[in-house]
C-alpha cells in the first residue's frame, strides 16, 4: 500500500534523505531514530507536503508525482505541530478536509470526533481551542476519506490518557486494512499499537544492501 524508492531531499548543502527505500503493506509501523535524522522530513515527503529532490512514491498503487491529487486523497497526514487555522471552526476544518478529498464527513468520522470528546468544540474556532484539542481534531480528521495510508508524526504528544487510549484503539483497527506509519519516541505507545519497528537508518541500509545507493 505504501512504496517509495530512492527518496532524496536536501536543503542547501545539507542532505536529509539519501536514497531511502520502503515497502509496507497493511499494518502498524513505528518509525524510530534520533532527533534530527530526518523522520519528520520523510513523512512530509511521503505525504506530498514537501517535494522530494528525486525518487518515487506510490500510495495505494497511485504514483505521487504522476497523479498527486488522487494519491493525496488516499492518504492522511498529521504533523506533530498542528497547522494554525485560527478563524476556522472545528466543523469547517472537517468540511474542508472532506472537500479536498472529494468526499463527505461520514457518520464514522463523526463517531471518532465524539470518541475524542470533540463534539462540543465543533463550532469553536481553532484559535480558541487548546493545543491538545486542536491535535485531537487533526487526528480525527485523518479518518476522512477512508485513507489507505496514515502518516502521523509523534501522534501521542500532548494527548491525555483517555485520548491516547482512543487513538491506540482506532489505529489498531485501521491497521487491519491500511498502513499506519507513525514516527514516535514513545515506546509504550508503539508497543500498545503492536507496531513493527522500522529504524530510520534501515531504510537507507536496505538500498545499500542491493547496491543501489542514490
Amino acid at each position: 500500500m505504501l512504496r517509495f524508492e530512492g527518496l532524496c531531499k536536501s536543503y542547501g548543502s545539507r542532505t536529509i534523505l539519501q536514497g531511502l527505500d520502503g515497502r509496507m503493506n497493511a499494518g502498524a509501523y513505528a518509525l524510530r531514530g534520533p532527533n534530527g535524522i530526518g523522520k519528520s522530513t520523510l513523512l512530509r515527503v511521503l505525504a506530498g507536503v514537501t517535494d522530494a529532490d528525486s525518487g518515487a512514491i506510490r500510495i495505494d498503487g497511485i504514483d505521487m508525482r504522476a497523479d498527486p491529487v488522487a494519491a493525496k486523497a488516499r492518504l492522511a497526514y498529521a504533523p506533530d505541530e498542528c497547522p494554525v487555522y485560527p478563524f476556522v471552526t472545528g466543523r469547517e476544518l472537517l468540511d474542508f478536509v472532506a472537500w479536498a478529498k472529494r468526499c463527505a464527513v461520514t457518520p464514522e468520522v463523526l463517531g471518532i470526533v465524539e470518541r475524542f470528546g470533540l463534539g462540543r468544540h465543533l463550532d469553536t474556532r481553532c484559535g480558541a481551542m487548546s493545543l491538545g484539542t486542536q491535535k485531537k481534531l487533526m487526528l480525527a480528521a485523518a479518518w476522512i476519506g477512508a485513507p489507505a495510508v496514515l502518516l502521523f508524526d509523534e501522534p501521542s504528544n500532548g494527548l491525555d490518557a483517555d485520548a491516547r487510549a482512543v487513538l491506540v484503539d482506532l489505529l489498531r483497527q485501521k491497521a487491519a486494512g491500511a498502513v499506519a506509519l507513525v514516527s514516535t519516541h514513545d515506546h509504550a505507545f508503539a508497543q500498545a499499537l503492536g507496531a513493527s519497528v522500522i529504524e530510520f537508518e534501515a531504510l537507507r541500509a536496505e538500498r545499500e544492501a542491493h547496491g543501489a545507493v542514490a
